[in-house]
């Protein structure tokens, strides 16, 4: 069969019999012809099936509703002011405060978890997976020499479905 046939030249083209596929079948003739005109860059499928192994199906997540880097930086102000997003879910709040790390090109995430709680705290990376640590009683943590890029945190509660924060980007 020669799938290269323009339309209407004659009954052995693919497009011939596609009345006769079932939906898989369908699909995966479609997902070809896609492909084969326009395949995705292989960055966009490592970060796909990276994003869908990261994905945590019980968890709550807290939306991103303000930050500091997306209203910028207000007239008189320092350029160098810390960034500040806070996060909100049904359950809590988080406001992380992004701050450069004490090595160079490093970041330094300073968080406080509203109502307080104690809870252990990690973050979610692309490229690694950072330790767990522990937020106080009153809900404060500390994360020190985060590299630069995307990122999104974890939080887990004792007695609680975890939280899982919006991705932001530090840089």
């Amino acid at each position: 069969m020669n799938r290269h046939r323009p339309p209407g030249a004659g009954d052995d083209a693919p497009w011939a019999r596609l009345s006769d596929l079932n939906d898989e079948e369908l699909l995966a003739a479609l997902r070809e012809v896609i492909t084969a005109a326009d395949p995705p860059p292989q960055w966009s499928i490592d970060l796909a099936k990276d994003s869908f192994a990261m994905r945590m199906a019980d968890a709550e997540l807290a939306a991103l509703i303000d930050d500091s880097e997306l209203v910028g930086a207000a007239p008189g102000t320092r350029g160098d002011a810390p960034r500040l997003a806070v996060f909100d879910c049904e359950t809590m709040s988080v406001e992380v405060e992004v701050s450069p790390g004490l090595r160079t090109g490093s970041w330094q995430l300073l968080g406080q978890l509203l109502p307080p709680a104690a809870a252990r705290v990690r973050v979610r990376r692309q490229d690694d997976d950072r330790s767990w640590v522990t937020a106080d009683e009153l809900g404060r943590f500390m994360i020190d020499q985060v590299p630069a890029g995307p990122l999104s945190l974890v939080i887990e509660i004792e007695g609680r479905r975890p939280i899982i924060t919006d991705w932001i980007s530090v840089s």
